[in-house]
């Protein structure tokens, strides 16, 4: 038993030294680990996107991921003072747009780019009388005509 003991001391004066001598390799290590538990949140870490219509027309959009369709092939109807909201899982390469179709005028925008630092969780929108906007910083992404 004395002899577990003597081998697990030596075992931890061992990492005490090389702490000690290579301090770089602690910073190197732990930031090896932030890392890895950053990127295991932002995989499991739930993300919602909300298009709120706040305008006078009602807006027939279709929105999409390379994997996924948002309200299939007839895409969604939604009429003024409603909104389409809808959630995911973020990953590196993730990316949500939609197209619209407005008072006989098609746009089309990103909704959802993983890259993007600024966008909040829920990513929302407003579609008004003028415009395609940003809730977050109140930017016009598109212009329309009512």
């Amino acid at each position: 038993m004395k002899g577990k003991h003597i081998l697990l001391a030596g075992l931890i004066l061992a990492q005490l030294v090389y702490v000690n001598c290579f301090p770089w390799a602690v910073v190197g290590i732990a930031t090896s680990a932030l890392g890895t538990i950053i990127n295991i949140i932002e995989k499991t870490k739930v993300w919602t996107v909300e298009i709120h219509n706040n305008g006078k027309h009602h807006a027939h959009m279709w929105c999409a991921s390379k994997d996924d369709k948002i309200g299939g092939n007839d895409g969604i109807w939604v009429k003024p003072g409603d909104k389409i909201m809808w959630s995911f899982r973020r990953h590196r390469t993730t990316q949500f747009w939609c197209n619209m179709d407005w008072y006989g005028q098609r746009v089309g925008w990103d909704v959802f780019v993983n890259n993007w630092r600024d966008a909040p969780n829920p990513t929302k929108w407003s579609i008004r009388n003028d415009g395609v906007y940003d809730q977050w910083k109140n930017r016009k992404w598109r212009n329309l005509r009512s």
